[in-house]
């Protein structure tokens, strides 16, 4: 019998494509198999990622809860504040959760209230919080006297009694410095007039420094001790020999703080005025407290405060009369002038600031000790012990490199850390000065960046990745106020991302700052800023003991404003202090010697500051 082809063929055709799809399937079982393996081994966490999408989602909400609950039991809180814990759960029961939030590759990773930011505090079934707040002026017991001395010493204010850089500091007589000594000077603060002042609370800086074309290549960084009567004590261990000049500067007179303080506390905009646009398109002003909108009631506006942390945000209810969800944050730029500016005149009054009179003075030190070797010495001392009657410094500038003497294995260059940040999860959380370390770190370990376009929406968060050496960088910006326009969803408040972090344990650093879009405002707001950052980070070492977390300090700024970071600076390491398992850092000290002219550190600075923060990373040292 002969089978023609066109009889036969299509039934053998047919179980042949049976065959080859049946290899396909598995073949694509293999790949998918393989990839999940692969991404399990480049997000050691992606097990917490995969566990969420096995369970339900209420009971993934209410398990993601019990941090908050644990701690509001655990510090015995009120009926009112249990009952907001209960409103918050109630709502997020009906919320669905961002499916990008729980993906570890995504640069949203982490923030499960991305799409309930800008929500007003009616969508929780809630009314506006008491503000609360700490009274600044405790940390800061000594000025309180010297402020209230200038007003019955000066009641008409009369600037030619203000301090001026007509102050002299002069050297303690002696016959010569060596290594291990402490150097000491005396400054004597005079107003226009000459005359000597009787009561304290100026704002001087002093650094002792060697430069080589004009760029300091060593320094140490002085303390100055007010002895609230006119006079103040600076010191400085001598920890290098050399020869080096005495740089005394008057930043800003206890008239100009007072001034500065008064300002700040002022319910008017300073600088910019926030404004948002609506899901219903509409525009509307907004601000930090109730009290800066004179011309309305509490009814007149719309509370759109955080609900787990209290942080305050309020906006002009918008004229359809309804407390529309936030969707994007503007901001325009208010004339330099008052009430939102202190005045160029008022600054000239108050703010006059540079060199005193005597500064420029010079010492040799020589490296001639019997006593103790100068290797001797910094193996001996440590930032925060007392030296001879002194706090030692933080370090000191030594070749044009920072010589830490908080953490003195830090590694001799950024690049020599990436080792460190292999098989490690970084979170970075702050404003654009940490927003440069991550791009340090996209940059030195060729990191592939990902992320919205940072030139469009200011702050977006970022992801830097490397598959190789599985390093996993992440950039979140802080909570409202931030003085540069975005989408609300990319505002996360730092307490929020540190509650919500799905991770931790040795491998995972969070490194965050916070303070410069703080400074126009009433320092309480940023005090309890730091207060609910801190209480998140005490939640979370509960649950992982062993994340490393690093607070990083204020950099100093050389114009009238730096006081306004100095306070914030105290402030920090007054919430902090007890804190023993994690790291403050210090920078301060650093740019005390190293002086920036700009918010934003230029690249050789920025780097001796990344090559100190990630040296945590290779060596944890808290």
């Amino acid at each position: 019998m002969v089978y023609k082809g066109n009889a036969y063929m299509p039934q053998r055709w047919k179980k042949l494509k049976i065959l080859l799809f049946l290899c396909l399937v598995i073949l694509t079982c293999v790949v998918v198999l393989a990839y999940m393996k692969k991404t399990e081994a480049r997000f050691p966490f992606n097990k917490v990622h995969l566990a969420v999408e096995e369970q339900e989602q209420d009971e993934f909400i209410n398990n993601n809860m019990t941090k908050e609950q644990d701690e509001f039991i655990n510090n015995n809180i009120n009926e009112e504040n249990e009952s907001t814990m209960i409103k918050i759960q109630n709502f997020m029961k009906n919320f669905t959760l961002p499916k990008e939030a729980l993906d570890p590759s995504t640069v949203w990773y982490g923030n499960i209230y991305k799409d309930i930011y800008g929500l007003p505090l009616s969508a929780y079934d809630m009314t506006s919080f008491e503000k609360i707040g700490e009274d600044w002026i405790q940390f800061f017991p000594d000025f309180l006297a010297s402020r209230q001395h200038y007003h019955l010493r000066n009641p008409s204010h009369d600037p030619d009694a203000f301090t001026r850089i007509t102050s002299k500091v002069s050297l303690k007589k002696r016959s010569k410095y060596v290594v291990g000594d402490v150097f000491v000077a005396h400054i004597q603060a005079r107003d226009q007039l000459m005359r000597n002042k009787t009561f304290g609370g100026d704002y001087f800086r002093a650094r002792l420094i060697r430069t080589r074309f004009g760029e300091a290549v060593d320094g140490i960084p002085c303390a100055i001790y007010d002895h609230a009567n006119g006079t103040y004590t600076v010191k400085a261990p001598l920890l290098m020999s050399g020869d080096f000049t005495l740089e005394v500067k008057l930043l800003l007179s206890v008239e100009g703080i007072d001034h500065w303080i008064n300002f700040t506390e002022k319910a008017v905009h300073k600088r910019a005025c926030h404004h948002a646009i609506l899901k219903s398109d509409e525009k509307v002003v907004c601000g930090l407290h109730l009290d800066i909108f004179d011309n309305y009631s509490s009814e007149d506006l719309c509370d759109y405060s955080n609900p787990r942390n209290k942080e305050p945000w309020f906006c002009v209810r918008p004229p359809s009369g309804v407390c529309h969800p936030i969707v994007e944050h503007v901001i325009e730029k208010l004339p330099d002038k008052p009430p939102h500016e202190i005045s160029r005149e008022t600054k000239l009054k108050f703010g006059r600031f540079g060199e005193i009179f005597g500064s420029g003075s010079r010492i040799r030190v020589s490296s001639t000790n019997y006593l103790m070797s100068s290797a001797q010495l910094l193996s001996a001392i440590r930032y925060g012990m007392e030296y001879q009657g002194i706090v030692v410094p933080a370090g000191f500038l030594h070749n044009g490199h920072w010589v830490s003497l908080q953490h003195k294995s830090a590694e001799v260059s950024v690049a020599s850390s990436r080792d460190c940040f292999r098989n490690k999860i970084v979170f970075l959380l702050g404003d654009s000065t940490m927003r440069q370390f991550f791009f340090v770190a996209v940059h030195k370990f060729n990191l592939t960046q990902t992320g919205p376009d940072n030139r469009i929406n200011k702050h977006a968060p970022q992801l830097g990745r490397s598959e190789r050496d599985n390093i996993t960088v992440y950039y979140r910006t802080h909570g409202m106020p931030v003085e540069v326009p975005g989408l609300i969803s990319t505002r996360p408040y730092i307490s929020d991302t540190i509650d919500t972090l799905m991770v931790g344990g040795p491998d995972v650093y969070v490194i965050l700052n916070i303070g410069v879009h703080f400074i126009h405002y009433d320092a309480s707001y940023y005090i309890h800023r730091l207060m609910g950052i801190k209480k998140a980070i005490l939640n979370h070492l509960k649950i992982h003991p062993e994340t490393r977390f690093i607070v990083r300090g204020q950099n100093v700024v050389e114009c009238a404003q730096e006081w306004a970071l100095f306070r914030f600076e105290i402030l920090l390491r007054n919430v902090f202090k007890d804190m023993k398992e994690i790291v403050v850092l210090n920078l301060w000290d650093f740019t005390i010697v190293w002086r920036l002219y700009d918010y934003h550190p230029g690249d050789v600075p920025l780097d001796e500051e990344a090559r100190l923060m990630f040296s945590y990373l290779c060596n944890w040292n808290p």
